[in-house]
């Protein structure tokens, strides 16, 4: 079986004493390919060292609407400048009204300038959205997406949501939030993007799976939702796997 992990963070400190054994752990779980989402600019350059060190790594550069400051706008230019050839996505961006701080505004105007960047280099986009979804294709209809579309990571929307964001070339990125309880909403999503906008993530060291609460979520874990995919689909793990597979190539271009 081979999976890809199209969401996580190996950048952070919590994989910084023991990435080679988490890597191992992945690979003899099935993964063959691990796509890393840096959250502020100080991450970049390990990200890509992390892309440059293992095979198995792909980088994407971002911001994430939690951690912005106005003086990180300047950063973006790098986006369109250094970027070429290195990564396989923006990413990790998005807007979230879950919180205060940021103020909405900023992180609206830095959403839509990675998106604008995105779009002029024809790099698909990773999507961070909670309680946003309005604002967010509001901006995506005004805008527009990069050829390439883009993924909306750990999707916890609406089925009215979905019909809206996948004439934009937008998949959803389920993890390991899917392993609790059941939910006939997720049940109703799936079978809408299943087979061809469904993609799986573990979004390590976040968001463990159920029964493992406080502890460090890792990439082997993403056995964990194809076993839960499996069961709300009706169809074999092996089959989720070679289709959220393909669906990733195809998004990152490998």
């Amino acid at each position: 079986m081979e999976i890809i992990d199209v969401h996580c963070h190996l950048e952070a400190d919590e994989f910084c004493n023991d990435l080679e054994d988490v890597l191992k752990s992945a690979k003899s779980a099935g993964v063959i390919k691990l796509i890393t989402s840096s959250v502020i600019p100080e991450q970049w350059e390990k990200s890509l060292w992390l892309s440059q060190q293992y095979p198995e790594i792909e980088c994407t550069w971002g911001i994430h609407p939690w951690y912005l400051k106005e003086d990180y706008f300047n950063d973006l230019n790098r986006l369109l400048t250094d970027s070429a050839n290195k990564i396989v996505a923006i990413g990790e961006i998005g807007l979230d009204l879950k919180i205060d701080n940021p103020p909405y505004e900023l992180q609206e105007k830095f959403f839509i300038r990675q998106l604008e960047i995105a779009k002029e280099i024809n790099l698909p986009v990773i999507i961070h959205c909670r309680g946003a979804f309005s604002q967010l294709t509001g901006i995506i209809n005004k805008i527009g997406m990069p050829e390439r579309g883009g993924i909306i990571h750990a999707f916890k929307g609406s089925p009215e949501i979905v019909e809206q964001l996948i004439p934009h070339r937008i998949f959803f990125s389920l993890g390991c939030g899917i392993t609790y309880r059941y939910s006939s909403k997720r049940e109703k999503i799936l079978n809408q993007i299943y087979p061809d906008y469904l993609l799986v993530e573990t979004d390590s060291p976040d968001i463990p799976p159920a029964g493992q609460s406080g502890i460090r979520n890792v990439p082997s874990n993403i056995t964990l939702v194809l076993s839960a995919l499996a069961e709300y689909l009706k169809i074999s793990e092996l089959e989720i796997a070679k289709t959220t597979t393909k669906n990733a190539k195809k998004v990152f271009n490998l």
